[in-house]
């Protein structure tokens, strides 16, 4: 049955083509006779059968191309369908992780925050007076929960960092206030410590994420305070400039140490190899560097003279 169905197309064609030479005889006698409205009509007719002729040839090629094997083509795909296969890539494990521990970060934070802000309320007398024994557990708890978000706060982001997806909020910050925050977090987390600053008067803004720097501050101090076992102090100077002409603030901490060799190879090895050890300063001091130099700063430690050691980190400011 398959090979009887051209037959029609085919006997259509020849009487087409035994048509088309009666109407060329016909148009050549009716023009020799000088019956010229005849002949037009005749070439008129002539040539709409031969159009006609010509698309029945033209469907019946392709109807043949569709009954075949259909050749490759070298045309690229529609737009819509690469759409479709990128989208159906499976994540990255980086990002898949960074995602999973960015919700677990935002569960925890949320009954930390609830245990910091009913010990605020506590310290602050609302439900009444605390005896001293009362008011040092409140201060122990509300101490605990801020490490844990700090804790928190640092493994999400070196999640993001191995992912890439950290996002910086960054805002313009006097480095007083910088200063005033880190004191504040270091004397916390270090009970009976003396923790000072000095902050040179008229100093330009920074123009960094405000909380994570303040963190990054906080791990260098309890860094210094840990190998040196002594107090520490924050010094911030005048505004310079680098060698490309850009201009920094550096803020300093530093320390008087008894051993100061072996402080300062201490200090030095967690800077430039914070995870060498299994504990969360580690990840901390990483996490710092990172984000610093995210923000153009820089990192690096000084021993000074008469026992002295000098941890220093510059960010960079818009003027001078």
């Amino acid at each position: 049955m398959s090979r009887g169905r051209p037959l029609p197309v085919a006997s259509f064609r020849r009487a087409s083509f035994v048509a088309t030479l009666y109407f060329a005889g016909l148009w050549v006698a009716l023009a020799e006779a000088h019956r010229y409205r005849g002949a037009l009509f005749v070439l008129g007719a002539g040539l709409l059968l031969g159009t006609v002729v010509f698309r029945s040839g033209g469907v019946s090629r392709r109807g043949r191309q569709g009954v075949g094997e259909s050749k490759p083509s070298a045309e690229p795909e529609p737009s819509h369908d690469r759409v479709e296969v990128s989208s159906a890539r499976p994540e990255l494990p980086e990002r898949q992780r960074a995602r999973f521990l960015g919700a677990l970060g935002h569960e925890l934070r949320n009954p930390l925050n609830s245990v910091t802000g009913f010990s605020d309320m506590l310290l602050g007398r609302v439900d009444g007076e605390l005896n001293g024994e009362q008011e040092r557990s409140v201060r122990t708890i509300r101490a605990a929960a801020e490490r844990l978000l700090r804790l928190v706060s640092t493994v999400v982001d070196q999640a993001k960092l191995e992912a890439g997806t950290l996002r910086l909020q960054p805002q313009w910050v006097a480095p007083k206030d910088l200063i005033s925050e880190a004191i504040e977090f270091v004397r916390s987390r270090a009970e009976g410590a003396s923790v000072v600053g000095a902050v040179s008067e008229g100093l330009p803004r920074v123009f960094v994420d405000r909380q994570r720097t303040v963190h990054a501050l906080v791990s260098l101090a309890v860094l210094v305070m840990r190998s040196s076992e002594t107090d520490v102090s924050f010094r911030v100077g005048p505004p310079r400039r680098d060698q490309v002409g850009k201009g920094f603030v550096q803020f300093d901490l530093m320390t008087s140490i008894n051993d100061s060799t072996a402080a300062t190879l201490t200090v030095v090895e967690r800077l430039q190899r914070p995870l060498s050890r299994s504990d969360a300063l580690g990840l901390e001091v990483a996490v710092a560097r990172r984000v610093i130099e995210a923000q153009g700063g820089r990192m690096w430690t000084e021993a000074g003279t008469a026992g002295s050691l000098r941890v220093c980190m510059t960010l960079p400011t818009s003027s001078v």
